[in-house]
């Protein structure tokens, strides 16, 4: 068994012990995302993360042509949108407890509405977007105002193609 000291993961499939914060920490606009597990611990199987964040801003409308997305409400309060092209188009705040699945193709964001942390499950290989756009930290909680990372959106636009994250520029989000 090995039992990670740092934040790092391991490169392999082999049993590890993560302790609350520890794991790979990521800023990505004002939140902070902990890979707890990506494809290189899974053969290829799934990436599980978690997220922290106080209210702000909506993420991009996007949607993932291989990937599928989970969203499981720790704490706080997050509003999910859903929109799958065929007729389903929801928007929801999922609480404590609350989840929601997105599967590929599906047009979605959320944006915090209350302090959050939430757990998502995706297919493996979601997480490198994180990892191309985002800035590492070694800092855990949710990341203090000059912490914040924002890339351009051109910069997401291309890194996002180049990892199944699927902008829809225009897309309004609704009600």
């Amino acid at each position: 068994m090995t039992e990670t000291l740092d934040d790092s993961l391991p490169e392999a499939l082999v049993p590890y012990l993560l302790t609350e914060g520890q794991g790979q920490k990521i800023v990505l606009f004002d939140q902070l995302f902990t890979l707890l597990t990506t494809g290189a611990q899974t053969e290829r199987q799934f990436d599980a993360f978690v997220t922290v964040g106080r209210p702000g801003q909506a993420v991009p409308a996007h949607f993932h042509a291989r990937t599928n997305e989970t969203f499981f409400v720790l704490d706080g309060e997050v509003r999910l949108w859903i929109d799958d092209r065929k007729g389903v188009r929801e928007t929801r705040i999922l609480e404590a407890g609350g989840f929601g699945f997105v599967p590929r193709d599906t047009i979605h964001s959320y944006r915090i509405e209350k302090t959050a942390r939430i757990f998502g499950v995706t297919s493996a290989g979601f997480t490198d977007f994180f990892r191309a756009v985002g800035r590492p930290t070694t800092t855990p909680g949710i990341p203090g105002p000059g912490e914040v990372h924002i890339p351009s959106f051109a910069e997401m636009g291309s890194r996002g193609a180049e990892h199944d994250v699927n902008f829809v520029p225009g897309y309004e989000l609704f009600d």
